[in-house]
């Protein structure tokens, strides 16, 4: 997955995975000799945010945006000025980490003016195994939310449906399918589909471009079950919640 554009926003729900994309399609690009830099606006999430491995980053030659110092971990909706300047560099590739849903989003609204001047890709990442975009009718719902709350249209999408270490290509492939109806009904693309490095032969050819993971970030809840249990619970008011909203939509 290789694209074209100068900057590169990737947003989505939480557990979407898009950190990882945005971190591994950086390193792709830093890779290729290109000048480029990761700007952090995830101010919703504390558990994976690009911020954290600022000297990994640092060491490939990517400048990361983000707050410095003791405000790199604080909870706070933070951003830095230098990301203005960072879309406005020529010469410069951005990738850009957006915080999930929609309150995250908003963060980018406030440079939409400036986005729109300028050549940028604004792709939702879409892991179909999450409770806000399990089926067509939320990948389409949560796609309007973000629209609304960033002033921009989003361009297309990345499947990246997984089940983190539970993942199988088959899990892909039926996330895929899903994906792939959403965005025609959408009229956008589907511009790549991130695979974990280990299962991208068993996937075989999707016909859409692949997109190889290795994982950068690891869970803090690997570690810490005080944060597991907090996690486990987030993630099942998230269900309730996508259900609640469903059955209210349907009455």
């Amino acid at each position: 997955m290789y694209l074209e554009k100068r900057i590169i926003i990737f947003v989505g729900a939480f557990g979407s995975g898009k950190t990882e994309i945005a971190l591994n399609y950086v390193q792709v690009l830093a890779a290729q000799q290109e000048k480029v830099a990761i700007a952090d606006l995830d101010i919703v999430s504390p558990y994976f945010r690009s911020r954290d491995v600022i000297k990994k980053l640092t060491a490939q030659g990517i400048e990361v945006i983000a707050p410095p110092g003791e405000l790199a971990q604080a909870d706070l909706p933070i951003i830095v000025p230098r990301i203005q300047g960072a879309f406005d560099d020529h010469e410069l590739k951005v990738v850009v980490d957006v915080g999930g849903d929609d309150i995250g989003a908003t963060a980018l609204g406030r440079f939409s003016e400036q986005l729109s001047l300028l050549p940028h890709e604004l792709l939702l990442v879409v892991n179909t195994y999450r409770p806000f975009t399990k089926d067509v009718h939320g990948i389409k719902k949560m796609l309007a939310t973000i629209e609304k709350a960033t002033h921009l249209n989003v361009t297309g999408l990345v499947a990246n449906s997984n089940l983190g270490s539970e993942t199988t290509p088959e899990v892909v492939k039926n996330g895929l399918d899903i994906i792939r109806t959403a965005a025609e009904e959408l009229s956008v693309p589907v511009v790549g589909v991130g695979v974990r490095k280990d299962l991208v032969s068993a996937v075989g050819d999707l016909k859409v471009p692949l997109f190889p993971i290795t994982i950068t970030l690891l869970p803090p809840w690997y570690t810490n079950p005080i944060i597991t249990r907090d996690r486990r619970a987030v993630m099942a008011a998230q269900a309730t919640l996508a259900d609640h909203a469903d059955h209210l939509e349907k009455q």
